[in-house]
């Protein structure tokens, strides 16, 4: 699944009209609607917004999309919606780390916070 078809199993979820999520998130109908069809792809902002409009986390899209339910969570902190790509390194990311054994994470986990002391 994909981000798109994620919003679009969401916003089925709840059994919200796709024009009231447009409007909600300050779009048109028919951008919406291309995104949940895979037609266009929203920036991190867009998807902000989206998740707004459907009362839902950023993260519970990311989660839902990856087949993780809409349970999973980013911590908001994380995401920076100024910076182009994130939301497509913060899936790849995702994927990688849930691939590595649990004393691996604890190194990865490890490496990511010295690289953060490093960038000062």
């Amino acid at each position: 699944m994909d981000i798109g078809q994620a919003i679009n199993a969401i916003r089925k979820r709840k059994h919200l009209k796709l024009d009231a999520v447009a409007y909600d998130a300050g779009t048109d109908t028919g951008y919406l609607s291309r995104i949940e069809n895979d037609g266009r792809k929203p920036s991190l902002k867009m998807l902000e917004q989206i998740a707004a409009a459907l009362d839902t986390p950023v993260s519970s899209i990311f989660a839902l999309a990856e087949g993780r339910g809409e349970s999973a969570e980013i911590p908001d902190d994380f995401i920076d919606a100024g910076t182009d790509g994130l939301a497509v390194d913060l899936v790849q990311l995702r994927q990688s780390f849930r691939a590595l054994t649990t004393a691996n994470r604890r190194i990865a986990v490890e490496l990511l916070k010295a690289l953060e002391r490093t960038q000062a």
